[in-house]
């Protein structure tokens, strides 16, 4: 199944009750990326009342990591809604920071839950989305002289050739969209290349 992600990071700003709302939302691969973009926010923003955060990598139909933290506000009044909104929207591999700076009034849970998921939902409507492809990796072997061709053909499909190791054949790492290996297979098995390892 296909899902959503955001293709660079944005960065809005939303008010509630002179209470001000910075959403950082971008692209996350891993925890370890997320929370150096976090440790950047809060040197960024060092007077803040309060950093929450939410993450989702992978399909967020059943996500490897989903994580929400509401960074000293109230029990599930910040990170919670705003883990949801992503999840609904159906956006993966994402990760969002919603940084406030206290107005003077408070909000209330109720009020608070609204604010952190309209400044998630402000952010999600600035960002540009596109769709998550797998991608496929294949270890390939062939002679000297087939090199370039198998070059040529990964190139054709979309996809990348890593690095080389050269004994008495080449082999070679390749890694492609998913939905182009299909069409790469019956290629390589057509001009006998040797499939060595297929993930």
């Amino acid at each position: 199944m296909t899902y959503q992600i955001p293709s660079s990071p944005v960065v809005s700003e939303t008010e509630e009750k002179k209470s001000r709302f910075l959403c950082w939302l971008g692209p996350v691969k891993d925890k370890a990326v997320f929370h150096r973009q976090l440790d950047l926010i809060r040197t960024q923003y060092p007077d803040a009342n309060h950093h929450c955060t939410a993450l989702v990598i992978g399909n967020p139909s059943n996500p490897e990591v989903m994580q929400a933290d509401d960074d000293g506000e109230p029990g599930g009044s910040a990170g919670r809604p705003m883990l949801e909104l992503l999840l609904k929207q159906g956006v993966g591999n994402v990760g969002t920071v919603v940084t406030r700076y206290f107005g003077g009034t408070k909000l209330g849970v109720g009020g608070l839950m609204r604010a952190y998921r309209g400044a998630v939902g402000v952010a999600l409507q600035g960002v540009s989305l596109e769709p998550f492809i797998p991608l496929h990796h294949v270890l390939i072997g062939c002679d000297f002289a087939q090199e370039a061709r198998l070059r040529f053909l990964v190139g054709r499909c979309q996809g990348s050739c890593g690095e080389v190791q050269y004994t008495s054949e080449v082999t070679m790492p390749i890694t492609l969209p998913q939905n182009q290996w299909p069409l790469l297979l019956p290629q390589l098995q057509a001009e006998a290349f040797q499939i060595l390892m297929n993930q």
